[in-house]
């Protein structure tokens, strides 16, 4: 017993730890209590390959939003549906054979967060998507759908003009953060977001860095930019030019 309430803590340290044990109390006493942490991420999106061509050539993608019937066999909810269909969201599947991998749901311009009451605003908006709901069909699992479902989607990405993806991380969901590391993404935001059925309190580390919400029809607008992609580009120049030769 000692073990299993000390494992959050060795995992995530003492503070993210405390929030992790809080959140497990609350969700216990309702489903419309939490606390949670996200971190906003944003990725580039290049038109580098994922797989080698002899891999990649097994898989096929393509927009699914208008076959309603791969769509209501998703793993979401029918007011999740059609909210993601009022803001004109589009979904990209990556298929074997005929047969669905997995998905990635797309929102262009700005995203209303379903998680948390907050409206993502996206900069530069003609270059930028926000991506959501990756899913892996449970049999496809363990093995290279993860990478072919990212390689689709950012070739055909890539070909319309988009260069920066922005996503939302749970924070204690180490297995996605692992699984992305090998994108290059980086933190553009944090969020304490504490949920007490009807009431909604967000802590964010961007503006506006304190909300509080007392209905679902109040909300957050955060803008989201890729500058934290730009500063690592700008610190990679900056130490190149540092290990030049001085004549």
């Amino acid at each position: 017993m000692f073990q299993k309430l000390a494992s959050p803590f060795r995992t995530f340290g003492l503070v993210a730890g405390t929030v992790y044990a809080i959140n497990r109390v609350l969700v216990r006493i309702s489903p419309s209590a939490s606390l949670a942490v996200h971190d906003w991420m944003v990725q580039p999106i290049t038109s580098k390959p994922l797989l080698p061509k002899r891999l990649a050539s097994a898989y096929t993608a393509r927009f699914i939003e208008d076959d309603q019937a791969l769509v209501a066999a998703m793993p979401i909810r029918p007011e999740v549906r059609a909210s993601r269909r009022a803001q004109g969201t589009r979904c990209l599947g990556t298929f074997r054979k005929g047969s669905l991998v997995g998905y990635v749901w797309f929102a262009f311009d700005q995203y209303e967060e379903d998680e948390a009451r907050c409206t993502f605003k996206l900069r530069p908006a003609e270059q930028s998507i926000f991506d959501f709901d990756f899913y892996v069909m449970p049999e496809y699992r363990g093995g290279l759908a993860f990478a072919a479902i990212w390689n689709g989607a950012s070739q055909l990405l890539h070909e319309r003009g988009v260069r920066y993806s922005f996503s939302r991380l749970d924070y204690f969901n180490r297995a996605s953060a692992k699984a992305h590391d090998h994108l290059g993404w980086r933190r553009v935001g944090r969020a304490l977001i504490l949920r007490l059925w009807t009431m909604e309190l967000i802590l964010a580390t961007r503006s506006p860095r304190v909300f509080l919400s007392l209905n679902t029809h109040s909300r957050a607008t955060y803008l989201l930019t890729p500058e934290a992609l730009e500063a690592d580009v700008e610190g990679t120049a900056g130490a190149d030019s540092a290990q030049e030769p001085r004549a």
